[in-house]
């Protein structure tokens, strides 16, 4: 389905918005609420299980590596705290160890805002992002506090007015492996993850070498999907995930919030809205059964949040189906008419 220019981003807000925390997303909730925490250990339990029982050495050990960068570097994925390894929003370069710690950069001045969009987009797709959108920072997608799961920290969110852009990347996953075995698509998450954390933290860098501010960004600080379709990489679909029209549902997102003067792009309307109303096929094969059947604007669990007219998908039940299995699912974008191969 062919993209189309919108003039505005094609979700539909009804009443008032709130920004989320952070500390109510379902992987957050598996640090201090006692019904996420048993999940987590069955979680736990089942994959031990399932690899003694199911899986090759090999096959799990590729798993698990292509999730490292993101789970260490990346503060697991973001979804630990933010501001933090690469994610962090001051260069992490000590200067007495670079060759190059004599080297002071000057901030650019007096540059066309439309021509260092383009520059930063050729830029980032050289780091490593497969689709690179710009849109204007919404207060609204901002969360409002970090929870850190290690400290138990829930501190509130406040940036410099003058980071006023975001620079949201999408990170392709491998089609044949998200088309395979569950384990085999978990390694293609584990490696987006991953990538999503180098992507970001080297065009940050390139920011800051030009005097500005940049903050990197995975799952932390502020919503990616609704920052997305801001940035007119695509639109929200029934199974909760930005639908893009170049690989559909198969990406991962992170994003680099910056006051580098930047001109945004505009939204795109791919129909996918009217096309889910009849499209059921994520609904029906969600073994989880936590699509939703109709929309709504109202928050359905905890980790849900109220003000957008959408299809809510219960966190909750996915993480429990999970749970049963000892990996995570993608059975929601292999089976979307949108997933193409590139």
């Amino acid at each position: 389905m062919k993209a189309k220019i919108a003039n505005k981003p094609t979700y539909h807000v009804v009443g008032k918005l709130n920004r989320f925390n952070q500390k109510r997303t379902v992987l957050s909730r598996t640090a201090w609420d006692p019904s996420i925490q048993q999940l987590k250990h069955a979680y736990q339990t089942a994959r031990r299980t399932r690899i003694r029982k199911k899986h090759s050495r090999e096959s799990s050990a590729l798993r698990d590596a292509s999730w490292y960068v993101a789970n260490t570097l990346g503060t697991f994925a973001g979804f630990m705290h933010g501001n933090d390894g690469l994610y962090s929003w001051e260069s992490l370069e000590e200067p007495e160890e670079s060759l190059d710690s004599n080297l002071e950069f000057q901030k650019l001045q007096r540059f066309d805002p439309t021509r260092m969009s383009a520059k930063i987009k050729r830029v980032a797709r050289f780091y490593g992002a497969d689709l690179i959108g710009i849109a204007r920072l919404n207060d609204f997608w901002v969360y409002s506090h970090a929870y850190n799961r290690l400290t138990g920290k829930n501190a509130p969110i406040s940036l410099s007015k003058q980071v006023k852009s975001a620079i949201v990347m999408a990170i392709k996953m491998d089609c044949d492996r998200i088309e395979r075995s569950d384990l085999e698509a978990s390694t293609a998450t584990g490696l987006g993850y991953s990538r999503m954390a180098f992507a970001s933290s080297l065009l940050a860098e390139f920011i800051r070498n030009l005097g500005y501010q940049a903050l990197p960004c995975g799952n932390d600080t502020a919503l990616s999907i609704p920052l997305a379709i801001d940035a007119g990489l695509g639109e929200l679909g029934r199974n909760g995930l930005l639908i893009t029209p170049q690989f559909g549902p198969r990406v991962r997102l992170c994003k680099v919030l910056t006051d580098l003067p930047l001109t945004p792009d505009k939204p795109i309307s791919l129909g996918v809205q009217r096309f889910c109303e009849t499209c059921r096929r994520c609904l029906e094969n969600c073994q989880a059964h936590a699509i939703s059947e109709n929309r709504t604007a109202e928050a359905i669990t905890a980790s849900n949040n109220s003000g957008i007219l959408k299809w809510q998908v219960d966190g909750e039940k996915c993480f429990r189906f999970w749970s049963e299995k000892g990996v995570d699912c993608s059975v929601c974008i292999k089976v979307c008419p949108f997933n193409r191969r590139e």
